[in-house]
């Protein structure tokens, strides 16, 4: 029995929303924000929270400052039931920020790294793997400390007895490589979205490029949006639609597919059961706002897969 369902690898940072706003500030001039908020924030530290919220035992392993918004971010994750045993407080590096600008038809994101690409391969020992029955590693082409070795702790996992998956996340730099194809042979699943998946795969359809992406061993969990997702691997693909909802916010939907669809596979389901709790999960998660996971349980996303 060891101690966690999942252990997720990579960065938690916070998320500070202005919304409300008409119109982008040029520079030297002054627009206003309707509304405010802080949030914890960061796709590896969401897929945490939303495994937690389903029911999984999840911990974390990331960077954050010893400072305020470390604090922060330490107190939400515990009010999240998400452990921080493995969070480092690092006294060197200020804890990663990520301002969100918010309108009625557009958003602009301002980031500051500091600890979001702190975790490097030397932070993710063997010992982390026999505490948990799963490692997920997110934010791939964020974590230009960690992509050197991620090819590494995904295949020392496995030797461990665990199962692996990876998300890449989306590529700020737009090189869509760093190693990440040698990476995806020590991945279980491999959980791109409909943009990602042609990126890498260098080819402009998301078919084809989930179909390419499979010939490495890994299992490929293409998020479609509305569309719902599909399981592709070398010899074969399983498809499953997305479920209609009132949408109010999808800027954490795939972080939530990933979460359902791992507490799926964790239960010993199939491929159309866990696309079902992948699609289930983030399609709860968009009728809210933000990374919420008021809304989301074990029950109600059973209950959204039963009909």
């Amino acid at each position: 029995m060891r101690d966690y369902d999942i252990l997720c690898i990579g960065e938690v940072n916070v998320d500070l929303i202005l919304s409300g706003i008409e119109a982008l500030p040029e520079f030297g001039r002054e627009v206003l924000a309707r509304g405010v908020g802080m949030h914890l924030g960061g796709c590896t530290a969401n897929v945490a929270t939303f495994a937690a919220a389903l029911g999984m035992r999840a911990a974390l392993r990331a960077r954050v400052g010893r400072d305020d918004f470390g604090d922060f971010l330490m107190a939400e994750l515990e009010k999240a039931g998400v452990s921080t045993e493995f969070v480092i407080r690092d006294d060197t590096l200020s804890t990663g920020l990520t301002v969100s600008l918010s309108g009625a038809r557009d958003r602009a994101f301002v980031t500051y790294l500091g600890t979001i690409d702190g975790l490097s391969g030397d932070d993710v020992q063997d010992a982390l793997f026999r505490r948990a029955r799963h490692v997920h590693i997110g934010s791939y082409f964020m974590q230009r400390r960690l992509q050197p070795s991620v090819a590494g702790i995904l295949r020392r996992a496995r030797q461990d007895g665990l199962t692996t998956s990876l998300d890449p996340g989306y590529d700020p730099y737009e090189e869509w490589d760093s190693g990440v194809l040698d990476a995806l042979q020590g991945a279980d699943v491999f959980m791109p979205n409909e943009v990602e998946a042609p990126a890498i795969a260098g080819v402009r359809d998301p078919w084809a490029a989930a179909a390419r992406l499979a010939e490495t061993g890994a299992r490929v969990a293409l998020k479609l949006g509305e569309d719902g997702a599909a399981l592709v691997t070398a010899c074969d693909e399983v498809r499953a639609p997305g479920f209609r909802v009132q949408v109010v916010d999808t800027t954490c939907c795939g972080d939530a597919f990933n979460a359902g669809l791992l507490c799926a596979m964790l239960d010993g389901k199939g491929a159309d059961e866990m696309l079902r709790w992948g699609n289930a999960a983030g399609a709860i998660v968009a009728g809210g706002s933000g990374a919420s996971t008021e809304r989301l349980s074990r029950a109600t996303v059973g209950q959204m897969v039963a009909g």
